[in-house]
């Protein structure tokens, strides 16, 4: 079993690689609410759900590209789960604490009905520019100067 203390270490150590991740990289996603429940195998267990704009896009990075440092016994790299409907976690185990950042599934929007085609602009219609722009062409030959 996993004292509280670790459970505190890990929760610290969660939430400082996503401050990190996140402001390293400009994303506005963030993690305002962890719980404290118990895995179906009995460990602790942290989860949080990541909300703001590019909240999957930032998940998806900082499971694939953040180096989260783990090296105790039966400790696991973050990998994505899909088992809860409606949810994409990204999880991983640390100190035999595991740790979960969730966001909704994003769902697909209804494709948009097509417009009805406009007008040509102006812009496309003409080849060459407007009479108020100076329109000349160099000649190839060099001009003569006159003799003085």
């Amino acid at each position: 079993m996993t004292d509280p203390e670790t459970v505190a270490t890990e929760k610290d150590h969660a939430v400082k690689a996503w401050y990190l991740f996140t402001n390293h990289r400009n994303f506005r996603a963030r993690v305002p609410d962890w719980r404290e429940t118990k895995a179906p195998d009995g460990s602790p267990r942290l989860v949080a759900e990541v909300v703001g704009p590019g909240a999957a896009h930032a998940l998806r990075l900082f499971a694939s590209q953040y180096p989260l440092v783990l090296g105790g016994v039966g400790d696991q790299r973050p990998g994505f789960d899909y088992s809860v409907p409606g949810r994409v976690t990204c999880v991983w185990r640390s100190n035999g604490v595991w740790v979960e950042l969730w966001h909704p599934e994003a769902v697909t929007p209804a494709p948009e009905p097509a417009l009805a085609p406009s007008k040509p602009s102006l812009r496309k219609t003409f080849a060459r520019p407007s009479g108020r722009l100076p329109f000349t062409r160099r000649s190839k030959t060099p001009k003569e100067t006159p003799a003085a």
